[in-house]
């Protein structure tokens, strides 16, 4: 039997996405707000406190100095340039393309918007509050600016207008018919836009294990009813929506501690004092629902003021990046880096200031006083140096006996720097602050690897960073592209300015990220192909295949990582050079080599044509020969039969003589006895 499930509309839905809300701010407001609040007043020094009002203000900012060591590592190694982050290739056809999808997501990254404040904001926000959050969505905007004319002529105007990002503001006719004004020029400004949210601003399931496996989560923020309209948010929705009838954020605990040194203020609430800048909360709501009531979940942007529901529709993703320095298993939210800290800071701080009480009450100590020994007490009281005290006996005065410092106090707070280094990952020596490890005896090369030992942890939460935090960041980047950049954009590939169609792209790419701490490492890395370069150019055997484009991407790389981004400055890609002009004992050179091989030709074809020529000769002679041959059997072959005709010719005159004197010798005696 099929189940019935109803649709929701638009009530229904503002009262799941309440239940939402509810569940998650309660959760948040109580456990890690709290602690987000205590994280961040020992990161500004306001904690601990001092145990009486007399005694040692002074703080140990442990926590202030971890946390920023920390995000100066972090920050080095992803921000120091463009180039950390790469589309890998899919094929060997592919390398271009993946080369121009590089250099396109670094434009929006960090042309387009300040990815090194992104980052900085999501790696303090990860190390004080568990985790840092951004978003990235596309922002559909246009600008405009006036341009002016003069005289031109009716047709040179519908040429002009006849554009589509043309509009005429004003014009005016002479009398010549010539026409002057002005027209709007506008601009599509539309770009993917990355910012940062306040940890108190995100909201999500409380037992939520990551951003990809949850039902809802939210942005909550404060709008004006004007920013509202600005955004083409339907006026009568908004004048429905009442004063703050959720939490008022400018009254946030965390808010009011991030906020605590610049003014005393306790919030400021615009409501009143001109209704069109009354603050609304408004939640940007990502959840999963089934609104059709077809018993199939799809994931929807709701976005809701009060109880009013201004927006929905069917997305494909949740635009939100997520940073968690020290991550759990199967959790969203990680440990506190921050908060492993406090109890060091709190220890440092007590030894600290007893030490520094100790001080002061040994230069000013407490005194035991006779009654009646003093002719005025409040000269004692007033330590002035060089101070007169009138006693009316010399044993009326007598230091009262103080304590001695313990002597373990430094040697406690020597340990307490050790469990520091091993809490927080971060050393004395990659700080640079230990001036132990710069002796005679310990080389450039040792000091650099403790160094690089010591960063171990760093590293770990660097690597965290890249795969949680930078290349989602970077996909993400990629997929707005495809899905609404319409135009060609030009982009700057080595040196050259290529144009890319984005709406053309490949759906899905692998981000590739290079991992470098410190320019340390980038200089060990670029030494590495330094060698390359120097082993390839003088080895007889490599330098027939190392060819001046592979010199050209080698030394590229060297300076790449050496920080210098433009290379087309100093180095010109071989593909681009043209043909060098000779000197002019070059061009004589070859102008005399030129005519040596003219003449070479030359002879040559002399030589040729004596070949041709004697050949055709002999062929000629062989055909006289060969005639002369033919003739001559033809003539003896006539004479022959000339002969043979003589001969049978005299055979047939003898035959004829004979056959005569035979008749004459008959008719000779027929005629003779009968005479």
């Amino acid at each position: 039997m099929a189940i019935d499930y109803e649709a929701l509309d638009d009530d229904q839905i503002v009262t799941k996405l309440d239940d939402c809300i509810s569940r998650s701010v309660g959760y948040y407001d109580s456990e890690i707000s709290q602690e987000r609040q205590k994280v961040l007043e020992y990161y500004t020094g306001a904690l601990p406190k001092p145990a009486h009002d007399g005694n040692s203000k002074y703080v140990s900012l442990d926590v202030y100095d971890t946390v920023e060591c920390m995000k100066a590592t972090l920050l080095e190694t992803f921000s120091a340039g463009e180039g950390t982050v790469k589309f890998v290739p899919q094929s060997a056809e592919d390398v271009e393309m993946a080369a121009l999808c590089t250099a396109y997501t670094d434009y929006v990254a960090h042309r387009q918007n300040d990815i090194f404040s992104v980052m900085q904001t999501a790696i303090h926000d990860g190390l004080l509050a568990r985790v840092g959050i951004c978003r990235a969505y596309w922002r559909e905007s246009e600008d405009f600016h006036i341009e002016y004319f003069d005289d031109v002529t009716d047709s040179e105007l519908d040429m002009l207008l006849s554009q589509e990002n043309v509009e005429l503001q004003d014009s005016e006719e002479d009398e010549l018919g010539l026409t002057s004004g002005s027209v709007y020029v506008y601009r599509d400004t539309s770009q993917v836009v990355i910012e940062n949210i306040a940890p108190e601003e995100f909201l999500i399931e409380p037992q939520a294990k990551s951003l990809d496996d949850i039902g809802f989560c939210a942005h909550r923020t404060t709008k004006t009813v004007s920013e509202l309209l600005e955004e083409g948010y339907d006026e009568d929705l908004l004048e429905k929506i009442g004063p703050h009838s959720d939490v008022d954020m400018e009254t946030d605990p965390e808010v009011l501690s991030r906020h605590e040194n610049v003014s005393s203020v306790r919030g400021f609430n615009s409501f009143g004092y001109q209704d069109q800048v009354r603050s609304v909360t408004v939640h940007e709501c990502y959840i999963d629902l089934d609104v059709e009531g077809d018993g199939i979940a799809e994931l929807y942007k709701v976005i809701k003021a009060g109880n009013i529901l201004l927006y929905k529709e069917k997305v494909n993703r949740r635009p939100f990046v997520a940073f968690c320095p020290i991550p759990m298993p199967h959790a969203f939210f990680g440990s506190n880096f921050a908060d492993k800290i406090i109890p060091t800071q709190n220890a440092r701080t007590v030894l600290t200031r007893s030490i520094l009480d100790h001080a002061m009450i040994t230069n000013n100590p407490r005194y035991i006083v006779t009654k009646g020994g003093l002719t005025n007490p409040k000269e004692l009281i007033d330590n002035r140096v060089g101070g007169i005290v009138n006693a009316t006996r010399p044993d009326a005065i007598v230091p009262m006996q103080q304590a001695s410092l313990n002597p373990f106090i430094f040697q406690t707070i020597k340990l307490l720097d050790e469990q520091l280094e091993d809490t927080s990952g971060v050393s004395r020596i990659s700080q640079g602050t230990n001036k132990d490890a710069i002796s005679k005896q310990n080389s450039a090369a040792m000091i650099e690897q403790l160094q690089t030992m010591s960063q171990g942890r760093q590293k770990i939460i660097a690597r965290n960073f890249a795969n949680q935090f930078v290349k989602p960041l970077y996909n993400m980047i990629y997929q707005l592209v495809i899905e609404n950049e319409q135009d060609d954009k030009l982009v700057e590939l080595a040196g050259n300015y290529v144009r890319v169609s984005p709406s053309k792209w490949a759906d899905r790419r692998d981000v590739s990220i290079s991992l470098h701490l410190g320019y340390g490492e980038r200089e060990r890395e670029s030494q590495k192909y330094l060698a390359m370069h120097q082993l390839f150019s003088t080895d007889e055997t490599l330098s027939t295949m190392y060819a001046p484009q592979n010199k050209y991407a080698l030394i590229s790389k060297i300076m790449d990582l050496g920080g210098i981004k433009n290379v087309s400055e100093y180095l010109t890609d071989p593909n681009q050079l043209q043909p060098q002009e000779p000197s002019p004992s070059e061009q004589l050179r070859l102008e005399m080599l030129q005519k040596q091989i003219e003449v070479t030709e030359r002879q040559t074809q002399i030589a040729e044509m004596k070949v041709q020529m004697q050949a055709q000769n002999q062929a000629l002679q062989l055909q006289l020969d060969t005639l002369k041959a033919e003739t001559e059997f033809a003539l003896k072959s006539d004479t022959m039969d000339l002969k043979e005709a003589q001969l049978a010719h005299k055979v047939k005159i003898d035959e004829a003589e004979l056959e005569l004197t035979q008749q004459a010798d008959t008719i000779t005696a027929i005629a003779s006895p009968r005479g």
